[in-house]
């Protein structure tokens, strides 16, 4: 498997735990304006950011895969 590939998957795991821990974060009594919000946004971008990994891992193993 390519270099490339296993830093995606590596990259696609982090981001589902900051996501996790974010989402834990909303859940919880305590939180500014702020808090909330940055939280919100971040798990935003993250997902985005999830997105755009799973389209690349995808394509690489559309190109992989045998004809």
């Amino acid at each position: 498997m390519c270099r490339q590939y296993k830093s995606l998957i590596e990259a696609r795991n982090q981001w589902e735990r900051d996501i996790k821990m974010y989402k834990d974060f909303l859940k919880g009594e305590s939180k500014t304006f702020e808090g909330r919000y940055g939280a919100e946004e971040y798990i935003s971008m993250a997902e985005n950011r999830l997105n755009d990994i799973n389209l690349k891992l995808k394509d690489i193993e559309k190109e992989n895969l045998p004809d």
